[in-house]
């Protein structure tokens, strides 16, 4: 098969619509929740939802293999297989949510009861959004290779229309919340649990109705659930690092810290994601085909489309990170009706760890393809882990919090511009200098939009919403100016012609 431009443009094309929608219900939302629940309640679901998210690791590794299965089985166009890889994959995941809830009602219990930092007037509240929060978990293992079929036969119509409907219930649970005369942090994280269930028995119908292999059958093949485990196995350690530092960090701050950290944490996590899912919706529609080229035996297309869509991914970064870093101080006034402590500087440095970490993630694709994850998930369980430990002796002498973030920001610059590279020039016949070229086209744009932004923003004061805005606006400007600049040409005038055709500009 060869790179297919029209379905990729297609795809994103889905799922930024998708994006638009539930990118202004998450701001609205997040903003009428944090105001409703307040910082303490807001601070003390986000640590409870940490709890069981630290136990339920093993669910992205088996997420990363069965996707990478079923795609790797349509690369081929390999019907059968197909259908035992579905099947083996649902079992699976029925016997994961079942290991999570004998760890969330054993360790984690123990966990709640004997570590948690709650006021003792909330604790009833928090052990029931804790049972919750195990049942969501549980339906969002379940939901995984019915999700994985969905990306990797890249029907993104259909997972731009639950999205939207997702979107809708959460803007429905926003007014009910208003209204709610319970209490909210309990009332809130019962209407999430619905929302999640419906979500799940949306992509199920679905599912069934367009592909073939998605059929209720108990076949446990064995090989492929070895095929499955042997993948899945070092990544296992890799997730659980992972894991370690994301709910990790949230502990540890509820140890350390007043709830509103927490609160500025969980702030500046939904500024990361909503950056992000711009971003994810390429990727998504890219990272099949990377692996279904690999797969079909088109090493040389997989790596075109990878070089292309990571310096493609890190321009639109850019764009939307560079004047969010500049005004976000006037962004989350305008959002939020109590900006929280820290809120800022975590949000700031989050985003430059996104733009950053680009480079990971796009490399990452190919790894997953040609099954040459071992060495990563070592790296990750040295960095991971040492980071989580110089973290806790650091706010144990008494460090601040943004430590958290500079830390994760060296971990994540070595992962994207060390040990991602290294992997694929060792395992996977990426050249060291291809790799670095691209890197270093990147980087070289990115200093240079540096360079041009730091004048804007030291001679342009940020004391009102209209003096933000216009810093904001150069920025992007001087972002286009740059990332046209150091396109390709043949590139650059493929994209002003579509531009002037659209335009209807002669």
């Amino acid at each position: 098969m060869a790179i297919d431009s029209k379905r990729i443009a297609k795809n994103t094309i889905f799922l930024y619509v998708r994006l638009i929608l539930v990118f202004g219900v998450t701001l609205y939302s997040s903003r009428v929740v944090l105001d409703k629940l307040g910082v303490d309640d807001y601070g003390l679901y986000n640590v409870v939802f940490s709890v069981i998210g630290l136990l339920s690791f093993l669910n992205g590794t088996l997420s990363a293999g069965t996707s990478r299965f079923i795609t790797f089985d349509l690369g081929r166009k390999d019907k059968d297989k197909l259908k035992y890889t579905f099947s083996t994959a649902l079992c699976t995941h029925f016997l994961l949510a079942g290991l999570i809830l004998l760890l969330g009602e054993t360790i984690g219990i123990w966990y709640v009861y004997n570590v948690m930092v709650c006021p003792p007037e909330r604790f009833q509240a928090a052990f029931i959004v804790y049972e919750i929060s195990i049942f969501v978990t549980m339906v969002s293992i379940i939901q995984v290779p019915f999700t994985s079929e969905i990306m990797a036969h890249e029907e993104m119509d259909i997972y731009a229309y639950i999205g939207i409907y997702e979107a809708v219930a959460k803007l429905g649970i926003v007014f009910l919340l208003i209204r709610s005369p319970f209490d909210k942090l309990i009332y809130y994280s019962s209407l999430v649990a619905i929302v999640s269930v419906s979500v799940f028995l949306i992509q199920v119908y679905f599912s069934r109705k367009r592909f073939e292999e998605v059929r209720f059958k108990i076949r446990f093949d064995k090989k492929t659930f070895k095929e499955i485990l042997n993948f899945s196995g070092w990544n296992i350690i890799a997730n659980l690092s992972n894991t370690l530092m994301k709910q990790g960090v949230i502990m540890l701050f509820n140890l350390f810290f007043l709830p509103v950290v927490v609160a500025a944490q969980a702030i500046s996590n939904q500024i990361s994601n909503a950056l992000m899912q711009f971003v994810a919706n390429v990727r998504q529609a890219v990272s099949p085909q990377v692996i279904k080229l690999y797969a079909d035996g088109k090493y040389d297309d997989s790596k075109k489309l990878t070089f292309a869509s990571a310096e493609y991914i890190f321009d639109l970064l850019l764009l939307l990170g560079v004047p969010c870093i500049m005004i976000m101080p006037t962004l989350l006034d305008l959002w939020l009706v109590e900006v929280p402590d820290y809120a800022v500087a975590f949000a700031r440095l989050i985003v430059l760890q996104d733009i950053l970490g680009n480079f990971s993630a796009a490399f990452y694709t190919p790894m997953v393809a040609a099954n040459k994850i071992k060495k990563n998930s070592v790296a990750a369980v040295f960095l991971c882990l040492f980071q989580f430990v110089l973290l806790y002796v650091l706010f144990k002498f008494g460090c601040g919090p943004l430590w958290a973030r500079y830390l994760a920001l060296l971990s994540t610059s070595i992962f994207s511009f060390v040990v991602k590279p290294y992997i694929l020039w060792k395992d996977v016949n990426y050249g060291l200098k291809e790799l670095y070229a691209c890197i270093g086209h990147c980087l070289l744009i990115m200093f240079t939009i540096v360079a041009l932004c730091v004048p804007v923003y030291l001679f342009i004061p940020q004391s009102n919403v209209y003096y933000a805005i216009l810093s904001g606006f150069l920025s992007a400007i001087i972002v286009v100016g740059v990332a046209l600049l150091f396109m390709k040409a043949n590139t650059r005038k493929r994209l002003i012609a579509f531009a002037k055709a659209k335009l209807h500009i002669k």
